[in-house]
Parts: C-alpha cells; sequence; structure tokens
C-alpha cells in the first residue's frame, strides 16, 4: 500500500509539472508582431508557467526569440499536417515566403517525409531547429545595426 501512495504521489507530481500546449485559434493576436493569426498550422506559442503567448508563425516566435534571448519560455510549434503543436526540435523547416508582403516564413513538419516532399515541391531544403533559430539572429542583429 505504501508503494501505492508513494507512486501515486510521484506521478502527481510529474503532471502538476508537465507543460501542455494550448490549440492556437484563427482570429488571435501574434504576441510579436501583433496581425491577426489567420493560418493556424503556421502558429506556435510559448509557454512561461502559466503564461501563454501566441505567436502567428514560426518565423514571429523564432523572431521574438532571437530579440529575447534572455526568455526560457517553452516553445511548440504547429505541426502543419496533423495541426499539433509539438516542439521545434522535432520538426523539420520548409522555408517558404509571404506572397502578400514578402516575409520569409517557415511551415514545420514533425513528419521528415512530407517535410522532404513539400520542400522538393518548393524546390527548396528542409532545415532544422537551429538553422530558423540562426537566420532569426541574423535578421535581429541586422534590424540592429550590429
Amino acid at each position: 500500500m505504501r508503494r501505492l501512495l508513494v507512486g501515486a504521489a510521484i506521478v502527481s507530481m510529474w503532471a502538476c509539472n508537465s507543460v501542455a500546449p494550448v490549440k492556437v485559434q484563427g482570429g488571435e493576436v501574434c504576441y510579436r508582431c501583433r496581425r491577426v493569426i489567420q493560418d493556424t498550422k503556421l502558429a506556435a506559442e510559448t509557454i512561461d508557467g502559466k503564461l501563454i503567448w501566441k505567436f502567428r508563425s514560426t518565423g514571429c516566435v523564432s523572431k521574438y526569440l532571437a530579440d529575447h534571448p534572455q526568455d526560457k519560455s517553452i516553445v511548440f510549434v504547429t505541426d502543419y499536417k496533423t495541426g499539433n503543436l509539438v516542439p521545434p526540435e522535432r520538426c523539420a523547416f520548409v522555408p517558404t515566403m509571404n506572397r502578400d508582403n514578402g516575409e520569409k516564413d517557415f511551415i514545420a513538419f514533425a513528419d521528415r517525409a512530407a517535410a522532404n516532399a513539400e520542400a522538393f515541391s518548393r524546390g527548396v531544403k528542409p532545415v532544422d531547429w537551429n538553422a530558423v533559430m540562426a537566420q532569426a539572429r541574423d535578421w535581429s542583429q541586422g534590424r540592429s545595426g550590429n
């Protein structure tokens, strides 16, 4: 009986400390750029304790993180294929460009085969989260004149 109680206590503590993403809804406003989130399959979010910030896209969240390197929030991006929020380290990102404003961005895929197929159809190569963040840091430094 004592083992059962100890096991239940451990599971309870683990459950209270786990972070679960909250699905991004269309019409919410991006924390960084303040634009309305229209395509939720491109959206991202960060979670810091009980605070959740929604972002229009992988590009927006990566630029925010590049501008705020002290931010230690947990990041989630939306898997384009399933619509589920997943850690960006588990994804491949397909570079894309917004036709309306010419802004570079990324489409996240948890399924590498789907990322490769999408990248091939666009004539680009998929990249990992480190490459997305490196590009965001370059953007941030270029914008600040460094």
